[in-house]
């Protein structure tokens, strides 16, 4: 039976996804694994696609069933994320020779497994960004505080020790995207398919993938460039307890050896 619509939705619920112990318990068709991706035909229709970087991609499932499983999901996950990071995009089959592409639909010439996998994993790398975009706010705009409290005040009002913990913080959400999200790589399935390639390339064009992963690394170069600058303030203002902690200690020598002499 041809398929002529799809909704396809993707979530970011967790900062990880244990995709060995969910793997294990799942009672879906597998149809791909990989350390980091596990591709799923579920029901009649069905499709479920996990990433280990915490997104869940649905196609062809009713809300119901795709909150069932979100909730099973859970489960498996690592510092679930509170806030909603989810999107909709519509897969349609027509008469065209290359795919079409619209504000929030795609209409491609058939609607085949690889085709809605493709959109799948964009839509999740789309997702996923949204989620990192708004960590880099978030955190610049830490970053911006503690400049405004320093430019007004002199200090940045923030101790060396949780300094270095907002530094491992930035590093390690930083590390995450570089390890976990595939923009500039190109899926195994497209090596083979012009027209997979095509629209594999068409959706990074229409999410917009590139410019806004650039956009991300860039905030936080940015933030690793500020922080950076406040950790010398504080091994500087660090020095200057050090050099004085010094010229007591001389203080008070030269004063006890001059006690000394006189009585």
């Amino acid at each position: 039976m041809k398929i002529e619509s799809l909704k396809i939705s993707a979530y970011h619920i967790s900062e990880n996804i244990s995709l060995k112990q969910f793997k294990a318990d799942f009672t879906g068709d597998l149809l791909y694994s990989s350390s980091s991706e596990l591709f799923y035909s579920v029901g009649e229709g069905g499709f479920l696609y996990l990433f280990n970087y915490g997104v869940a991609a649905f196609a062809g499932m009713s809300d119901v069933e795709s909150t069932r499983v979100l909730s099973l999901i859970k489960e498996y996950s690592q510092n679930i994320i509170h806030e909603d990071f989810f999107d909709d995009y519509i897969l349609k089959s027509g008469d065209v020779q290359r795919p079409v592409y619209g504000f929030d639909e795609i209409t491609v010439s058939e609607i085949t497994p690889e085709v809605i996998k493709i959109v799948m994993l964009n839509l999740a790398q789309s997702v996923a960004l949204d989620y990192y975009s708004k960590a880099a706010d978030v955190l610049l705009e830490s970053v911006n505080r503690f400049a405004d409290k320093l430019e007004k005040t002199g200090r940045m009002g923030i101790s060396k020790k949780n300094m270095l913990k907002f530094v491992g913080k930035t590093l390690n959400s930083k590390n995450r995207i570089i390890d976990n999200l595939y923009i500039f790589d190109v899926p195994d399935i497209v090596w083979d398919s012009k027209y997979l390639d095509e629209i594999h390339t068409g959706l990074i064009r229409v999410f917009d993938l590139k410019s806004r992963f650039k956009e991300v690394q860039a905030s936080f170069k940015n933030i690793e460039e500020n922080l950076a600058i406040f950790i010398e303030v504080h091994q500087h203002k660090m020095s200057n307890i050090l050099e004085w902690i010094i010229i007591i200690l001389i203080l008070i020598e030269v004063v006890d050896l001059f006690i000394t002499k006189i009585f």
